[in-house]
């Protein structure tokens, strides 16, 4: 027994100056990994938003395409218009939202009304009618082809009968201002204004000024 003591008090521990060295140590290697693990983390989000975008504005298109062969498409040309979409979610089923588009009598051809003429919702048990209106037709597509986004504020921007830029963030549901949240457009083509200078946060593109995360398509990539 009194060996077994005589070993336990043979044997060392950490000093109170390796202690500091090590915490120190630990110190430096926090401050030089978390914040690239943060920007990771954020240029991660970033690229997700931007994949969202692009797969928006694709199936848009095709809406339009479709809507082209209906007679209710986009007159060619610079026919310029502008429309939001806001998600929301209540006890878990998605509501799309798009807002009435601008220039609905004049940017497109077909029925009066069909265009431009009032908001449309949807969620994914509501059917198609005769009588809907292009938004209405557009808020069920979309809600039934992306059934994961649960809460989004969504800009787009059409012309020429095509969707020219798209900007998507699921950061939050309220309907974002183009003109401070979302990068600029040009009024008659509908394509982001690359001459505007539009720095987003400063920092990171794809990041604004308040901290949300905006995917773009195509990408607005200018800080």
């Amino acid at each position: 027994m009194i060996k077994f003591f005589q070993k336990l008090k043979a044997k060392k521990g950490f000093t109170l100056v390796e202690l500091i060295v090590v915490i120190a140590i630990i110190g430096v290697l926090a401050a030089i990994l978390v914040p690239t693990m943060l920007n990771y983390v954020t240029n991660s989000r970033v690229t997700s938003a931007n994949s969202t975008a692009a797969s928006l504005k694709n199936n848009i298109d095709t809406f339009l395409t479709d809507a082209d062969t209906a007679g209710y498409g986009m007159k060619q040309g610079s026919n310029f218009s502008t429309f939001t979409i806001q998600v929301t979610t209540t006890a878990g089923v998605p509501t799309w939202a798009v807002n009435t588009v601008s220039n609905g009598t004049t940017a497109f051809k077909g029925p009066t009304g069909k265009w431009g003429a009032t908001a449309g919702s949807a969620t994914t048990a509501t059917n198609k009618t005769v009588n809907d209106t292009a938004e209405q037709l557009l808020a069920i597509e979309l809600c039934k082809l992306f059934p994961e986004i649960e809460q989004a504020s969504i800009f787009v921007s059409l012309a020429g009968g095509k969707c020219m830029a798209v900007a998507y963030t699921a950061d939050q549901s309220a309907v974002m201002a183009q003109t401070t949240d979302f990068p600029p457009i040009v009024a008659t083509t509908g394509k982001w204004d690359e001459t505007a200078g539009y720095d987003w946060d400063g920092k990171t593109d794809g990041v604004n000024d308040n901290g949300i995360i905006v995917g773009t398509a195509p990408a607005y990539v200018l800080g």
